[in-house]
């Protein structure tokens, strides 16, 4: 494991950003035990990747991009288990807004492919600009603006579009 993270820098690393990535994951998933699996899973994978994470330019896109692909997984594999259900009491942090966009994403997972929904939760959830989400999934805003037009597409054909979306459509 001469790569991978040593103990006092895992250590560091996950006092300054498990608290990030158990929001987030909370956010996402609606539910606290399923948020701390992500934690562990998102330090997991910071210990076995250590020279990879050492080389990201700026570490929080790192947890960012770890932390909402294992979400968006978890809601896909939840989705084969059983009905997606928010539990109010734990997701009780959440703005109208997210709750919105967390219900929307949930709605998509299933529907979309990996990329649409990273794009939609970084857009719609996060309320990330499309050069901030190019940049973070390096990409052209382009690609960027033709993922979010067929994002809004998809979602118009499932009937599932967001105040946002509504909002966006003009």
């Amino acid at each position: 494991m001469a790569s991978g993270l040593g103990a006092e820098e895992l250590r560091e690393l996950y006092e300054r950003f498990a608290p990030v990535v158990h929001r987030r994951a909370l956010a996402l998933l609606g539910r606290d035990a399923d948020a701390w699996d992500i934690v562990q899973e998102v330090f997991e994978r910071m210990l076995t990747a250590g020279a990879r994470f050492r080389r990201e330019a700026r570490p929080m896109t790192y947890v960012y991009r770890v932390t909402t692909n294992l979400c968006l997984n978890a809601l896909r594999s939840r989705q084969l288990r059983e009905p997606v259900l928010l539990e109010a009491p734990e997701a009780a942090a959440l703005t109208p807004g997210q709750w919105e966009a967390a219900d929307f994403i949930r709605h998509l997972v299933g529907r979309m492919g990996e990329r649409e929904l990273e794009v939609a939760t970084l857009h719609f959830f996060d309320g990330l600009t499309q050069e901030e989400i190019a940049g973070m999934l390096d990409v052209s805003r382009k690609t960027i603006v033709r993922d979010l037009d067929s994002i809004r597409k998809k979602a118009a054909e499932l009937g599932r579009l967001p105040d946002a979306l509504e909002a966006e459509r003009g």
